[in-house]
């Protein structure tokens, strides 16, 4: 049974980025690929706009998942447990998103931090991706500038890719940063600091690329409103102008 150590902390600390090797069994990551393909097909119908992204007729991305058996999952004392040590800090649920980057055809995810969406005050945050297919860099891996987690929000700009509708302005700025990805097992979970610049290129391989996330907060942080806005109407901008 996996269970977290010191080591993780630290590591994660250090880089803003951490592996944690079969944090689900190969069984239990089928099941959960299976509950996900039903959620899809009950709700297609409802899902619109901001909550889902297709290419053709393939599902790219699934935002805000909802429903016991998921709820069950970021209950689970692995993800408590994990999400406690690494926040250092009582860990709040946020919201569970699918990244599903079918073969061929799967988009890319452009360089941007998870909080310049959340804009939590307190960007005591993680998500945590647990791949439901092998991941490497042929079919799309996430590529992470090491370290970058310390420097704060930083500038972002429009991208106009659907479920990823921000990226970082300049760049090469942040060059000085190694840039690094990381092959994962199914099972295998990768857990991020929400202020990591990190990002996905296209899968244009055979394979598709699924992942599962779960965003775990700080239960003391708090949401800047003004910023909050300001994202959603850049938003609304770019869903309306891919309709």
């Amino acid at each position: 049974m996996f269970k977290i150590s010191n080591n993780n902390q630290k590591e994660f600390n250090k880089n803003g980025v951490v592996v944690l090797r079969r944090f689900l069994s190969k069984s239990k990551a089928s099941e959960l690929q299976r509950k996900i393909d039903i959620y899809i097909l009950r709700n297609k119908k409802k899902l619109r706009g901001k909550d889902i992204n297709f290419i053709g007729s393939k599902v790219n991305s699934l935002h805000k998942i909802r429903g016991k058996y998921f709820e069950k999952l970021y209950k689970s004392k692995k993800v408590v447990e994990s999400s406690k040590l690494l926040l250092n800090a009582i860990p709040k649920f946020k919201h569970c998103e699918y990244f599903a980057k079918p073969e061929k055809v799967g988009l890319p995810s452009p360089m941007h931090q998870d909080n310049y969406y959340w804009n939590l005050k307190n960007p005591n945050a993680i998500t945590m991706w647990i791949a439901l297919t092998p991941t490497n860099k042929k079919n799309g891996s996430i590529d992470y500038l090491i370290g970058s987690h310390k420097i704060g929000k930083v500038k972002h700009i429009s991208s106009y890719a659907p479920g990823s509708s921000q990226k970082v302005k300049n760049l090469k700025k942040f060059k000085k940063f190694k840039r690094r990805s990381f092959n994962l097992n199914i099972g295998d979970c990768l857990v991020h600091h929400s202020e990591i610049i990190h990002g996905s290129k296209a899968n244009n391989s055979n394979y598709p690329r699924r992942g599962f996330t779960i965003q775990m907060i700080d239960s003391k942080a708090k949401i800047d409103k003004i910023a909050l806005k300001n994202y959603k109407i850049s938003l609304d901008k770019q869903i309306k102008r891919r309709s």
